[in-house]
């Protein structure tokens, strides 16, 4: 991560507006960008953005874009996730290592790495697992889709349905990203049940830990959050 300043403009993107925690109460201001409500705080000297772009990575894709033309020089995309191991059950929170578009048939362009010093510095502040984010047009509803999902993958993995293509708008727009989830069920039979059951308690967990994020990077501007070493500048 490139990203010096303790004032870089923090971006953070939702699908649901529960998966949003509490950002959009502390807004300060809201513009409508795009055909998306763009709501606006700071937190000490660093702005930060935040916005609902809806369901599917479409939406994830057009949502990402929006908040980086708005300013945005760090992308964190937050939510919930279904879970894909055994050890994944609800409440576990868990930090993205590399998104996978599992459904896209381009295969150089269908994976993407969360920046490794985000990923760092928040599993600092936000104990989880952490691993696969496998991102498809559909949710996964039957153990037969779990297990053709997640049978490819070693270690933790979770099923959504937008963080590969928001991570992939960041990749290509320089942006560093990370993406942390909060697994609301077990991705198979009676998935739709546990997810109306544990979303409420579950939804805004990982947008609040926004908040400890950003104390780290701001404790470590100009160096690099994993290994508390000067960062090399573009």
């Amino acid at each position: 991560m490139h990203t010096d300043s303790c004032d870089v403009p923090i971006g953070i993107l939702s699908a649901l507006r529960g998966e949003l925690g509490s950002w959009p109460g502390r807004a300060e201001r809201t513009r409508r960008i795009a055909g998306l409500d763009v709501f606006e705080s700071n937190r000490g000297d660093r702005p930060v953005l935040a916005t609902v772009a809806g369901v599917g990575k479409v939406a994830a894709a057009h949502g990402a874009s929006v908040l980086i033309t708005a300013g945005a020089r760090i992308l964190l995309i937050v939510g919930t996730a279904g879970g894909l191991r055994r050890g994944l059950v609800p409440g576990t929170m868990v930090h993205c290592r590399t998104a996978f578009q599992a459904d896209l048939a381009v295969r150089e362009t269908r994976q993407v790495e969360a920046d490794p010093d985000l990923l760092a510095a928040w599993s600092s502040v936000t104990a989880g697992e952490t691993g696969w984010f496998l991102t498809a047009d559909r949710p996964v509803l039957t153990p037969w889709r779990r297990f053709r999902l997640a049978r490819a993958f070693a270690g933790p993995c979770v099923a959504d349905m937008e963080t590969a293509a928001a991570g992939a708008v960041a990749h290509r727009a320089g942006v560093p990203w990370a993406a942390l989830r909060a697994v609301t069920d077990r991705a198979g039979w009676g998935a739709s049940l546990g997810f109306r059951k544990n979303y409420p308690g579950q939804a805004g967990r990982a947008a609040d830990a926004v908040e400890g994020l950003l104390r780290v990077l701001a404790s470590t501007s100009g160096l690099n959050p994993a290994t508390s070493e000067p960062r090399s500048r573009p």
